[in-house]
């Protein structure tokens, strides 16, 4: 029995994988990195602006990232029910609506879900930061902090053209 090369990890004898070099995943069963988790990743996130206050560096990340919901093709309309809700549970009390933010999580995986077959790294992005942020999240302060962070971001995102 003639053993042969696995063609994915074959070289061309330059001692480079033409397929590596071609941006292929060497792993073909891992996913590639999104932009949306290359820009999660590039943003720096600070856990006290939620839990303790607001500085100057949030302006710069709500800026950043609503650019780039909006490039990425975020409309309003996709997060429209989220927001709605978000502020839904801000005129009321964190106390009595907690259940209600914490079913906000499973609101924002559905929305992406559906969208996730269009690839749509904008919405991907606000579910990243979102499933980031609300993890801070712990009383009524944290949760003005919190709403006050999504509003920025959603201000620069309709700033830089956000459509429904």
């Amino acid at each position: 029995m003639q053993n042969y090369p696995n063609k994915k990890n074959q070289s061309d004898g330059s001692g480079k994988n033409p397929q590596k070099e071609k941006g292929i995943a060497a792993n073909a069963d891992q996913p590639r990195e999104s932009q949306a988790e290359r820009k999660f990743k590039e943003l720096v996130y600070n856990p006290e602006w939620i839990t303790k206050e607001a500085d100057g560096d949030i302006i710069g990340y709500a800026e950043k990232a609503g650019e780039f919901m909006v490039k990425k093709g975020l409309t309003n309309s996709k997060i429209r029910s989220i927001y709605g809700e978000i502020k839904r549970i801000q005129m009321s009390s964190f106390d009595k609506e907690k259940s209600a933010f914490i079913l906000l999580k499973p609101k924002v995986a559905y929305a992406f879900g559906r969208e996730e077959r269009n690839r749509n790294d904008g919405l991907h992005l606000f579910k990243l930061i979102f499933d980031r942020s609300t993890q801070d999240v712990s009383d009524q302060k944290s949760f003005h902090n919190f709403c006050n962070f999504m509003e920025a971001i959603l201000a620069y995102h309709k700033a830089y053209g956000g459509k429904d």
